[in-house]
C-alpha cells in the first residue's frame, strides 16, 4: 500500500473513530452497528470496505484469533492479545516480549521482521471467579 493515498472520507473516518473508541477489539458487524448511530445509510460492505482499507494503511489491526469473525483493534503499538477461552474477552498487554522475539527471529532467520503478534490464550480473571 506504501506510495498509494487515498482520500479521506466521512465514512472512512467514521469507522477509524469507531475501532479507535471501542477497546473490546470488535467484530466488523460490532463496528458496523456504531456507525450505523451516526451514519444510518452506511452499508455492512462499506464498513467491510473501510475496515480492510485500515488495516492496509496501518491505522488499525486486524485479528485472526480462530473464531468466525475477525476482531479489530485501534490500537497499533506492539502489544500482546489474552483471550480468555470461556467468554471470549480480548484484553490488551503490554511487555517487551515482542520486541526480543523479533530480534531473536531476525538473528535466526537472517532478514528484518516487522511485526511480531502474540496472542495468549487462558481463563480471564472474571471467569476464574465464576469457576469457583
Amino acid at each position: 500500500m506504501e506510495g498509494k493515498t487515498h482520500r479521506n472520507s466521512k465514512q472512512r473516518q467514521l469507522v477509524l473513530e469507531a475501532v479507535q473508541s471501542m477497546h473490546n477489539h470488535p467484530t466488523a458487524e460490532e463496528i458496523y452497528q456504531i456507525v450505523r448511530q451516526k451514519n444510518p445509510n452506511i452499508s455492512l460492505g462499506t464498513v467491510y470496505r473501510n475496515l480492510h482499507l485500515l488495516t492496509e494503511m496501518g491505522q488499525i489491526q486486524k485479528l485472526d484469533l480462530g473464531s468466525d469473525s475477525f476482531h479489530f483493534d485501534g490500537i497499533c503499538k506492539e502489544h500482546t492479545h489474552f483471550i480468555c477461552e470461556e467468554c471470549g474477552q480480548i484484553e490488551d498487554f503490554y511487555t517487551p516480549l515482542s520486541a526480543d522475539i523479533r530480534s531473536m527471529l531476525e538473528q535466526e532467520m537472517a532478514r528484518p521482521i516487522h511485526r511480531v503478534c502474540i496472542h495468549a490464550f487462558g481463563v480471564c480473571a472474571e471467569c476464574q471467579k465464576k469457576c469457583r
